[in-house]
Order: C-alpha cells, then sequence, then structure tokens
C-alpha cells in the first residue's frame, strides 16, 4: 500500500544547449540598451540576483552608480561597461575618413558584431 504522503514532481532542469542558455551579455548587447535600463536588467549583466540587485540599490551599495526615477530605478550603461572593463566602440565623426589606417573593423574589435547569435533585448 502506498503512503499517503505525497511526493515533489521535479521540474526538469533548463536544457544548457537552448538558445536562452547560449545568450551572454556582450558589450553590443549592452550598447543597444540605449543610455540607461532598468535594475533587473544591469543585475542580469553584473551576475547579480534581482532581489540582492534591489537590497543593494535601497543600501546605496549597488556597484556601479544608479538613480531613482519615481517609483523605479535607472542604471546608466556606461558605468556598467566601465566596470566590466568594456571600453565602448569610437563614435564617427562628420570629418571621420570611414577608418583609414584602421584595421578592418574600423578600429575596433567586435563593433556591430552580435557574436552570440542572440537577437538584441526590445
Amino acid at each position: 500500500m502506498r503512503s499517503a504522503r505525497r511526493t515533489r514532481n521535479l521540474t526538469p532542469a533548463a536544457n544548457p544547449d537552448s538558445d536562452d542558455a547560449a545568450c551572454t551579455w556582450t558589450m553590443e548587447r549592452i550598447l543597444a540598451l540605449g543610455a540607461t535600463t532598468d535594475l533587473a536588467t544591469a543585475a542580469a549583466i553584473l551576475g547579480i540576483s534581482r532581489s540582492a540587485a534591489y537590497k543593494l540599490a535601497a543600501r546605496d551599495a549597488f556597484p556601479v552608480p544608479l538613480f531613482r526615477a519615481g517609483t523605479y530605478y535607472r542604471v546608466p550603461t556606461a558605468p556598467i561597461l566601465r566596470k566590466l572593463h568594456l571600453e565602448s566602440p569610437p563614435v564617427p565623426t562628420a570629418g571621420d575618413t570611414g577608418g583609414a589606417g584602421a584595421d578592418e573593423d574600423g578600429g575596433y574589435s567586435g563593433g556591430d558584431r552580435d557574436t552570440t547569435g542572440c537577437s538584441p533585448p526590445p
């Protein structure tokens, strides 16, 4: 006879071969976020859980500067790139010669290419 005790049904682990698991935060994806992003996204980029990020933000201890806009926290993307020791690509100016004298990538590696195969976040 079976006991009346219920057993837990474990959900299967996430498939490591799925597209979501393969998506990593690259410099291009971070730049595609715009000038600022929300706290949860910044936490994901930095490898911090969402709940820990809100606790750190409440104590003014979040690893990068942030500001509060109404009831939301906004995090500038430039300090995130600096924290990760990534430099933003050079911005072309009106007098730019189109990368003359630079390598075939226009003077920097990886610009305008998303090597993860992930679509940019909305």
